[in-house]
């Protein structure tokens, strides 16, 4: 029997291949991306909408909460986030790695009450649950959200610099990192400046 799905999808697939026959072709052969995305596994998130995501431009990596578990926690076993990272930078040489948080975020949200989720969405928050210690406690409700988005994605680019063939990596200047927020409403981001220690939002499309 035809899987029902393979069907109603199928003129996607079609679609691609009338434009991108002969790039496909030539992708067959090799992929030489220049920047590894790693960002939320939320189904409101298409990179193709943040990034100039056409085939073999881009290597993606995505989980809950655009999390990069710290290079310490490879030796308990995390080795999924590790092996995309290896590949990416020592094997296909990306020039740039864009961590990306985004609005209205579950796995944000869902620090408040860690303890209740089931074990292994409360183990993997585990790794972003220190980005709740640089919000100062008179924050509330989507202003406090929005400020746990931002920690978490510089705790997720401190984490990226535990790893020392990153750090290598980004001393020797072969390597750039960017923390970004993506507004799902704007369609705007907001990039970290580590010059002013703020992110700062693009300017309005049209403007």
């Amino acid at each position: 029997m035809v899987d029902t799905l393979v069907v109603q999808t199928r003129c996607v697939r079609e679609a691609c291949f009338q434009t991108e026959a002969a790039l496909m072709a030539e992708l067959a052969q090799g992929q030489h991306p220049a920047l590894l995305y790693i960002g939320c596994s939320d189904s409101r998130i298409l990179p193709s909408h943040i990034l100039d995501d056409h085939p073999g431009t881009v290597f993606t990596t995505r989980n809950i909460a655009n999390i990069v578990p710290p290079y310490s926690a490879t030796q308990q076993g995390e080795t999924a986030v590790i092996a995309v990272l290896e590949y990416a930078v020592l094997h296909l040489k990306v020039a740039d790695i864009v961590l990306c948080g985004h609005s209205c975020c579950g796995g944000m949200q869902a620090l408040a009450h860690v303890e209740a989720l089931e074990p292994g969405l409360r183990h993997w928050l585990q790794y972003a649950q220190d980005a709740q210690t640089h919000i100062p406690t008179e924050v509330k409700d989507a202003a406090r959200l929005d400020a746990l988005i931002e920690a978490n994605v510089l705790l997720q680019l401190e984490h990226l610099r535990s790893y020392p063939f990153i750090a290598e990596a980004e001393r020797a200047g072969t390597l750039r990192l960017h923390g970004w927020v993506y507004d799902l409403a704007s369609e705007r981001v907001r990039d970290y400046e580590a010059e002013t220690g703020c992110f700062v939002e693009e300017a309005p499309f049209g403007a």
